[in-house]
């Protein structure tokens, strides 16, 4: 049973490694994960983090360590913490363009403090998931949500 949770733990993380690779946006390439590295300690990134979203009028949701429901949780790496968040009139305002949106926005940022103390954030890539969607009412929509979480990245890591 360990092996298996142990192979689980590999999967999901060569998954988030793979997630990292490039997808293709008429020629371009986008990043399906965007990953920015912190000036700051794991505790402080993580609460400047909170904060900032609250700042950016997101509801922030329990948050869930990584590993969480893969791993036993007495060992669950408690230095890899997904924030998760909404804006719910945003969320409203994709829906009613594309009902299919709510299944790929990327209402999560991930904080990860690695082995030697580099701390880093990952979230999924605004203009990638609009590659899924031929939508150009969606795209002028997410213009402001990615800005949104630009700025939330901006100032947690300035």
């Amino acid at each position: 049973m360990k092996r298996l949770k142990k192979l689980m733990l590999v999967s999901v993380l060569w998954l988030a490694t793979a997630m990292t690779a490039t997808g293709a946006e008429h020629g371009d390439n986008l990043k399906l994960t965007l990953v920015y590295d912190s000036p700051y300690g794991f505790e402080e990134t993580l609460e400047s983090l909170r904060n900032t979203i609250y700042a950016h009028n997101f509801r922030v949701f329990p948050d869930r360590y990584l590993e969480e429901g893969l791993v036993d949780e007495f060992s669950v790496n408690t230095r890899q913490v997904s924030v998760r968040f909404c804006n719910f009139s945003d969320l409203n305002a994709a829906i009613q363009i594309e009902p299919q949106v709510g299944v790929v926005l990327p209402c999560t940022i991930t904080v990860i403090e690695s082995e030697d103390g580099k701390v880093q954030l990952l979230t999924g890539n605004v203009k990638a998931m609009l590659t899924l969607f031929d939508n150009p009412k969606l795209t002028v929509a997410f213009q402001d949500l990615e800005k949104k979480y630009q700025a939330i990245i901006d100032e947690v890591t300035l």
